[in-house]
C-alpha cells in the first residue's frame, strides 16, 4: 500500500455532504445560524418597549424620548473534539457490507474508512445539537457537561410556559373531566408571539386524540398522515420518527408527533428527545439561533465553523487519525414564544 492520503476538511466536507448522515427535526427551530470570532457568544438582551405615542399641542416642542438600555449575556459554548483512530486491520479487510466478490484496495478501503468515520463523528454532533435543542425547548435551558467543562445555559423562560400538569389535572383516562385540547388552547393564549407549531410525544398524541372535543377541533388530513410538510430532508427524506398528524383548527397549529431516540452517554440506554408525555410549542424558526465560535486549531486558522475535520498520522506509531471538532451553543431570542407542558400521559392510559 501506498502512503495514505490524508485529505482537508474541504475534501471530507464535500464526500459527507452527499451522503446527509443525520436528519435533525427540532434543531430546524433554530433557523439562523451565528458564528462568533470571539470565544464567548455575546446576545444583546432590551426590554420590551410597550410605549406609546404622546400628545402635544403642535405649538410645543417635540417631546424627547428616553433611550433604553440594555444588558449583555455572555455565554461559553461548549467543544466537542471527536477523534479515531484508522485501524490497520481494518484497511486490509473487508468492510462490513462489501461483496465478498468485490476486490477493493487497501487504499481505497482507506479513504472509505475516513469517510465513515468523519460521517459518524458528524453525525454525533448533530445529535448532539438535536438534544441540545430539545432540552431547551423543553426547559427553557440547558446544559454542557463533559470533561472539564460544566456549563448552563438558561433564557430564563416565563416559568407559567414551563409547566407539569399534577394528580387530578395529567392526562389520563381516569381523569375523565380533563381536555388535553382546552389545555393547549390555554398556553397558545399564554405565549407572546403566535405558535405556528406543536410538537407532542406518543403518550400526549394518544391522550388528545381520546379527547371528545378532538373531533370538531383537530382536522387529520389522512392524504399527507405520515409525510412532512413542515420539514423535508435532501432526497425527500423525513427525520426519523417525525409525523404530521394534522391541524389545531382553533389556531392553526400543525402538530407533529416526534419519537426519535438517542443513547444516553450516561446510562447507555435509548431515550427519547421528546418525553412521551410531553406537549411543546414552537413559533418562528428564526428566533433560534444555531451559534458556533472559533475552532481551537491552527489547522482550521482559528476561524468559527460549525465544524471542522482533519485527518493526520501521528509518526510513531504509525497511525492515522481524523478529528472533527466544533465550539457549539443554541440560544433563542424570544423564548417566550415557546412552551413546553409535561402532562403525566401514558401509553396505557393508566
Amino acid at each position: 500500500m501506498a502512503t495514505p492520503t490524508f485529505f482537508s476538511h474541504e475534501e471530507i466536507v464535500a464526500v459527507i455532504s452527499d451522503v446527509n448522515p443525520f436528519q435533525s427535526f427540532l434543531l430546524n427551530f433554530f433557523g439562523s445560524e451565528h458564528l462568533s470570532n470571539d470565544e464567548k457568544i455575546n446576545f444583546d438582551r432590551l426590554s420590551k418597549d410597550e410605549r406609546i405615542a404622546v400628545f402635544v399641542n403642535p405649538r410645543r416642542p417635540g417631546e424627547v424620548n428616553k433611550q433604553r438600555g440594555f444588558s449583555v449575556d455572555s455565554y461559553k459554548p461548549g467543544y466537542i473534539k471527536d477523534k479515531d483512530t484508522i485501524d490497520f486491520k481494518h484497511v486490509i479487510r473487508r468492510r462490513a457490507g462489501q461483496p465478498f466478490n468485490a476486490a477493493v484496495s487497501p487504499e481505497q478501503n482507506y479513504a472509505a474508512i475516513v469517510a465513515d468515520l468523519a460521517a459518524n463523528q458528524v453525525t454525533k454532533i448533530y445529535r448532539r445539537l438535536e438534544l441540545m435543542a430539545a432540552q431547551l425547548l423543553l426547559n427553557g435551558t440547558y446544559d454542557m457537561v463533559g470533561k472539564d467543562l460544566n456549563v448552563n445555559v438558561d433564557f430564563a423562560r416565563d416559568a407559567a410556559l414551563t409547566e407539569t400538569l399534577l394528580t387530578t389535572n395529567r392526562w389520563l383516562d381516569a381523569n375523565t373531566s380533563v381536555s388535553p385540547i382546552e389545555d393547549i388552547e390555554k398556553k397558545l393564549l399564554a405565549v407572546s408571539y403566535p405558535v405556528k407549531t406543536l410538537i407532542v410525544g406518543a403518550a400526549a398524541w394518544r391522550a388528545i386524540k381520546r379527547d371528545p372535543l378532538f373531533d370538531k377541533n383537530v382536522y387529520v388530513d389522512l392524504l399527507t398522515r405520515g409525510q412532512s410538510p413542515l420539514v423535508v430532508g435532501p432526497q425527500g427524506m423525513s427525520p426519523d420518527g417525525l409525523i404530521y398528524r394534522g391541524n389545531l383548527l382553533s389556531s392553526g397549529v400543525d402538530i407533529y408527533t416526534y419519537t426519535n431516540t438517542y443513547m444516553d452517554p450516561d446510562s447507555g440506554n435509548e431515550t427519547l428527545y421528546i418525553p412521551t408525555d410531553a406537549v411543546i410549542g414552537v413559533s418562528d424558526p428564526s428566533f433560534g439561533f444555531q451559534c458556533f465560535a472559533p475552532i481551537q486549531d491552527a489547522a482550521a486558522n482559528f476561524m468559527p465553523m460549525p465544524y471542522f475535520t482533519k485527518n493526520w498520522m501521528e509518526e510513531d506509531p504509525g497511525i492515522p487519525y481524523i478529528m472533527t471538532q466544533s465550539a457549539p451553543l443554541l440560544a433563542h431570542t424570544k423564548i417566550n414564544s415557546t412552551f413546553a407542558l409535561r402532562t403525566g400521559a401514558t401509553i396505557t392510559g393508566a
